[in-house]
């Protein structure tokens, strides 16, 4: 819709509000009401809409992974009330050939949500409920710790592979779980929120959603050298340390943005298309390896968005 700007004296210009919103929300002459700057725009707030958001979902025929995807996304779209019923206790798990408990699970999937608690568990009944307060003011601080613990995953990664180490590979499940916790608490921030730049929400959105592809691709290939026993050769652990360094590359350049890294960047990745056609590896390293090399490429659709956010 549209309003005609009035002017009143000498440097006072007014707007009128909508009747309708102002029924809605309960907007009377004399009422006080928060004008926030958004880039070119103004948002104006009425009286706060303490009106709790909820959602119920029959979880019965569904399968562990997509109760999880579920919930996850319940959660980041800003629900504040989960309600998971069920008529079964058990669900598949097809990664693992077994069935799981379901109040198990639901359990480890509230682990993932910050804020967020069980407050109701009985018979075919569970509802997570958010109880802690949010703030986009946490958002900073909160996605340079995903930045943190991908890095952390990937140094786990691949001095796990080149030793052979099997605890540091399977510490990778611990450092996946908590890495989702804050992506799912960046991006329900956005969704509920948004950037103080309304045209920032969707690139950081677009950025932490790549970031979470690129944890979920170093979970599985740890899995893969877990469960098939596989050795890497060391002509192989220069490619790996090539993808760790595009992550390091890509975090430098968000915090500290200089156009010329920009090319350092595509110099690097170019480098490491060339090494990996020319690097013989077995059928096994080659699946782990390829889908690593991944990454290398979300870095690239990360940097494309890092330099639009750029003002």
């Amino acid at each position: 819709m549209k309003r005609k700007v009035v002017k009143h004296g000498s440097n006072t210009l007014t707007v009128s509000l909508p009747a309708k919103w102002c029924r809605l929300c309960g907007v009377e002459p004399g009422a006080e009401l928060e004008v926030m700057e958004k880039g070119r725009s103004l948002v104006i707030g009425g009286n706060k809409d303490n009106r709790e958001r909820t959602i119920t979902a029959d979880v019965s025929d569904l399968d562990r992974t997509s109760i999880l995807l579920l919930v996850q996304g319940f959660y980041r779209y800003g629900y504040d009330m989960i309600e998971i019923t069920s008529n079964v206790k058990t669900v598949p798990h097809h990664r693992t050939r077994a069935n799981v408990n379901l109040p198990g699970l639901v359990y480890d999937v509230a682990n993932r949500l910050i804020g967020a608690e069980i407050i109701s568990a009985s018979s075919g009944r569970f509802v997570i409920k958010r109880l802690a307060e949010e703030s986009m003011g946490d958002f900073p601080t909160v996605l340079r710790r995903i930045f943190l613990l991908l890095s952390e995953m990937l140094e786990s990664f691949v001095n796990g592979a080149q030793k052979n180490d099997s605890d540091l590979l399977e510490s990778i499940e611990f450092k996946h779980a908590n890495t989702k916790k804050f992506i799912n608490y960046c991006l329900r921030l956005l969704n509920k929120y948004g950037d103080i730049d309304p045209r920032k929400t969707c690139f950081n959105f677009h950025v932490i959603s790549l970031l979470s592809k690129s944890e979920d691709l170093v979970k599985n290939a740890s899995r893969l050298l877990l469960k098939h026993k596989i050795r890497m050769k060391p002509s192989s652990y220069e490619l790996l340390k090539d993808i760790q360094q595009s992550v390091k590359m890509y975090y430098e350049l968000f915090y500290d943005y200089k156009i010329e890294k920009v090319g350092e960047m595509n110099k690097h990745r170019d480098s490491f298309r060339d090494r990996l056609f020319a690097t013989k590896l077995s059928d096994k390293e080659s699946l782990v390896v390829g889908g690593l090399s991944q990454i290398v490429e979300l870095v690239l659709d990360m940097t494309e968005t890092r330099m639009a956010l750029e003002d």
